[in-house]
């Protein structure tokens, strides 16, 4: 049961472990703010010709405040949780894949994990619960998500960072895969080109958005579901 404590004890209580110590409540306060922060500062770089999903992700940030949660503890990546990240690789020549994340209960810093995927193979990686997962650089749309082994970048444009309740919970799965643009999902006209796509990608121009959000039955979430 969780009792209310007078202000002058609060500077002092200390709750739960992270990593290996006990954290004042003032500084798991600020933990939560800092990661809410960091959410906002990518749904807002998600829509537009130069945002993650490009077109075909608007309404992104118009929909996200009520969503993302990271309000409380209860909202956080658990420490003891687990997250399963499946990189699949469609096209015929081995690459890289730029793996990012942010588990708070590591630290406030994204960590970048190279992993190597052989052509047509996938590769299921175990990582700690984290509150956003991406490709590339978190925070910079159009940067390298992955690389090819003869050294072709592959923009993470359309592989929209994933929120911890908003695309998947702790034991799930969340998918990225490198493919070829043949539906041209970023309207550019290049069906020969190779895109990242990601899980918060798919289900967002799905119908009814992620976590069961409806907002109509002709559009998904970020708007034009694209045929998904």
């Amino acid at each position: 049961m969780t009792r209310l404590m007078p202000a002058s004890l609060i500077a002092v209580l200390f709750v739960g472990c992270n990593s290996g110590f006990f954290q004042p409540v003032a500084q798991r306060s600020a933990t939560i703010a800092a990661v809410a922060s960091k959410a906002a500062s990518i749904a807002s770089m998600v829509g537009g010709v130069d945002g993650f999903g490009s077109n075909a992700m608007t309404g992104y940030t118009s929909h996200m405040p009520g969503a993302m949660g990271f309000y409380s503890q209860a909202n956080m990546a658990s420490e003891t949780g687990e997250l399963m990240v499946r990189l699949e690789n469609q096209w015929h020549t081995d690459a890289t894949f730029h793996l990012s994340y942010l588990a708070s209960h590591m630290g406030l810093e994204y960590i970048l994990q190279d992993v190597n995927v052989a052509a047509g193979e996938s590769i299921t990686m175990t990582l700690p619960c984290a509150e956003i997962v991406g490709l590339g650089p978190l925070v910079n749309p159009g940067e390298p998500g992955c690389h090819l082994n003869d050294g072709e970048a592959v923009a993470n444009t359309m592989a929209v960072p994933g929120l911890l309740g908003q695309d998947f919970s702790c034991g799930d799965v969340y998918t990225c895969i490198l493919t070829q643009d043949i539906d041209d999902l970023d309207d550019d006209g290049d069906l020969e080109e190779l895109i990242l796509l990601s899980d918060a990608m798919t289900s967002h121009l799905a119908n009814g958005g992620p976590q069961g959000h409806a907002h109509g039955t002709e559009y998904g979430m970020m708007g034009s579901h694209m045929g998904f």
